[in-house]
């Protein structure tokens, strides 16, 4: 044992070194420990947190993933912490007096009916305590070792592969070998940086947080999408206590801000508020007056997945690629990909300890199977946050398409939906669904409610605008669907 002093003891080596202990980290943890049912394997799990970071992340997690967690013993502890199920999304555009658009999860055929959202430190808080106390559940050694407040400053390397981690915490450094580091430790990953895998991540803005309770909405259970302001506003509930719900707002800003500390709530009540349904106006603009000094702010990236597999390392979560989170799939993704790298542990349950547990043939599969639902999402994140933030002609043409699809027909809004909550992966539904929009790009250009009001020339002006933005499109849906079909 190294530095005894410690609590928990640390060991000098561990079958799996977990960087990251969110929702990703944790799950992939439990999950490892789930499928090792011999219980002769070791999972370390490292965080540079004492407790929950301090800035509010993902807290909407989509059917498959609440799925997830079911399986993986997390949801029950969830909803006891005040965790709420979750019905879908409803998209309006506020200028518009048409209804808004309602994409409910239970019309997706053969999925869970409804997703789960958290607060995201009750989250980190329930998932960390359900590790620590799996380990009363049964004989032999610890499986699953929760690290916090340490830094993962450098890996060690055989060659090529990486076998280890170099940690500094205040007790000093230790040196702990391994046969595979998990990064699960976000879009800004360290260790991702560390292992020299290419970063091309793209700054997007921030996303503003306010909490609001007892707010009055048609569709409390859904995610409202709410268009027309300077940016998207969700709104979606984060907890449920004594009967009451609470909801977090979200309001996307741009990289260069507006305003900022205390004057950001003074510029959201001008510029996002006149935008919202008049009774959650009224409570969002009391909130924003209460609220003492600066709002919670988070930045948004765009980062095209990685590579997500090396000899002797994982990407998982947002370290292997994330976008805006207009789509809320983050989430499910991460805790997808736990639930793909434990089957792989599964597969090789029964080897020889003295060997890998996950070993290059199984990151080859991890990495194939990832690769088949990340960019899918990546693609129509992006388009969506285009469509919804931008303000050209363009941007205009896709999100009236988009309006103009839904409203078709409940088979579009239940394709584009699984979709978007990762319950469809074949690639023609994919490539269809896209070639549809663009059809609507079009149609929704001349159609006669717009020809009564735009002269010819603004009307091409228009369809020129979106076709154009959607051609840009057109690379990103070859290479999605190629990594849908092609073999590793």
């Amino acid at each position: 044992m190294l530095n005894t002093q410690l609590r928990p003891p640390i060991a000098d080596r561990y079958d799996v070194v977990i960087v990251g202990a969110g929702l990703a980290g944790c799950a992939l943890a439990q999950a490892l420990a789930e499928a090792d049912q011999r219980r002769h394997r070791s999972i370390l799990v490292v965080d540079l947190h004492r407790g929950v970071s301090p800035r509010f992340s993902g807290e909407f997690i989509h059917p498959r993933g609440a799925q997830i967690l079911d399986d993986l013993g997390f949801y029950t502890r969830l909803v006891a912490a005040g965790a709420v199920d979750v019905d879908g999304f409803v998209v309006s555009q506020s200028t518009e007096q048409d209804a808004p658009v309602v994409l409910d999860y239970a019309a997706i055929p053969g999925e869970r009916p409804r997703g789960l959202s958290v607060h995201h430190k009750t989250l980190v808080r329930v998932m960390r305590q359900t590790l620590r106390d799996r380990e009363g559940d049964g004989p032999g050694p610890r499986q699953v070792t929760l690290l916090e407040g340490w830094r993962v400053v450098d890996l060690l390397r055989d060659e090529d592969r990486t076998c280890g981690v170099v940690l500094t915490g205040r007790e000093g450094e230790l040196r702990v070998r391994c046969d595979l580091v998990v990064a699960a430790d976000g879009k800004a990953s360290t260790v991702r940086k560390l292992a020299d895998v290419p970063d091309r991540r793209q700054s997007l803005g921030f996303m503003a947080g306010l909490e609001v309770s007892g707010a009055k909405l048609r569709h409390p259970l859904h995610a409202n999408v709410i268009l027309g302001g300077p940016g998207p506003i969700l709104c979606y509930p984060i907890a449920r206590q004594d009967g009451e719900l609470s909801f977090r707002l979200t309001f996307d800003l741009p990289h260069a801000l507006p305003a900022k500390g205390a004057d950001l709530s003074g510029y959201l009540t001008d510029a996002f508020v006149p935008y919202l349904p008049g009774p959650l106006a009224e409570s969002v603009g009391d909130a924003l007056q209460r609220h003492q000094g600066p709002l919670e702010l988070a930045p948004t990236f765009n980062l095209p997945a990685p590579p997500a597999t090396a000899p002797g390392l994982a990407l998982v979560g947002d370290a292997a690629g994330c976008s805006h989170p207009i789509t809320a799939s983050g989430m499910t993704m991460g805790l997808l990909d736990a639930k793909y790298l434990a089957r792989e542990a599964r597969r090789r349950a029964d080897v020889d300890p003295g060997q890998p547990w996950l070993d290059d043939a199984s990151l080859r599969r991890y990495r194939l199977e990832h690769d088949r639902y990340v960019p899918t999402r990546q693609a129509l994140a992006d388009s969506i946050f285009e469509a919804f933030r931008g303000e050209g002609e363009g941007a205009r043409g896709i999100r009236r398409a988009l309006f103009r699809y839904w409203r078709s027909g409940e088979r579009q809004r239940v394709r584009s939906l699984a979709l978007l909550a990762c319950a469809e992966r074949r690639p023609r539904i994919f490539l269809t669904e896209y070639l549809k929009t663009a059809h609507h790009v079009l149609a929704s250009s001349f159609a006669p409610q717009h020809a009564l009001y735009f002269p010819v020339s603004d009307r091409l002006r228009q369809v020129q605008g979106a076709v154009g933005l959607a051609g840009t499109k057109v690379g990103v849906v070859a290479q999605v669907a190629w990594s849908q079909l092609r073999p590793f």
